[in-house]
This record gives structure tokens, sequence and C-alpha cells, in this order.
């Protein structure tokens, strides 16, 4: 009669290092997760500051005369994570404005922004009867 000697199954050891090699590939994953997690957040803010910035400069191109200056503030309680800054200066081309929106927000202690430039013709105030100058808006 033979005697069966071999048992079948896991060894202590055997089990400590498929444990260790599931919790190094646990790890990665959970690792990728939350970076993923990151760059999706980091994608919303961008385009958030884009829509918003977008729709600064279209305020600022709408506005009847464009004098050079500059103003700042932000976007109310419900974006406010975001600052928006608008330059207005005179081009390198005769006649035009070059308009810089810049928006900037925080996030986790980071802080981004996203700068839109376009160009714009100079629209001086016309003279009134009177000889006062209309006050058209200036820059938001």
């Amino acid at each position: 009669m033979r005697r069966k000697t071999e048992r079948g199954g896991f060894t202590l050891l055997e089990a400590i290092v498929s444990v260790a090699i599931m919790s190094i590939g646990l790890v990665a994953v959970i690792e990728a997760y939350g970076a993923a997690m990151r760059l999706s957040l980091q994608d919303e803010y961008f385009s958030t500051a884009t829509m918003l910035a977008s729709g600064k400069m279209e305020e600022v191109l709408k506005e009847t005369y464009i004098t050079p200056g500059s103003d700042d503030g932000d976007f109310g309680e419900e974006f406010e994570a975001f600052t928006w800054t608008v330059d207005i200066a005179d081009s390198d081309i005769e006649g035009l404005e070059t308009i810089t929106v810049t928006v900037n927000w925080s996030v986790a202690g980071r802080d981004d922004e996203l700068t839109l430039v376009s160009a714009a013709p100079l629209n001086e105030p016309e003279e009134e009867a009177g000889g006062a100058a209309a006050t058209g808006g200036q820059a938001p």
C-alpha cells in the first residue's frame, strides 16, 4: 500500500507572497484612479475657465467704446474659485486695441490661469453738444 506524503493546498510562504503581489497591484490601481480623478477635475476647471474667459471677452467686445485700461473682478458665488482681469492696451497696429482677458483659479492649493487675447478697433467717445465727452463703458 502506498502512502501519500504530499498534501494539497498552499504553504504559508506562498500565501504571504501572493497577498504581497496583490497588494502591490491594488496600490497601483488606486494610484491610477487618483491620477485620473485629478486630471478630470483639472479638465473641468479648464473648460469652465475657457467658457468664462470667452464670455468676459464678448462683454468687452460689445462695449460701445473700448478705451485703454485695466479692470478685474470675480464671477460671483456660482464660480467663486475664478477671478478675471481685463487689460486693454494700444496694439502695434494703428487704430486697434489689444484686449487680454485672464481668468485665474485655484484648486487644492494649485494656481492656474487661462489667457485670451483679441484685437478690437479703438472707439473713442465723440464730442457731445456742449463740449463734454460722452461717457462710454470702460472695460468691465
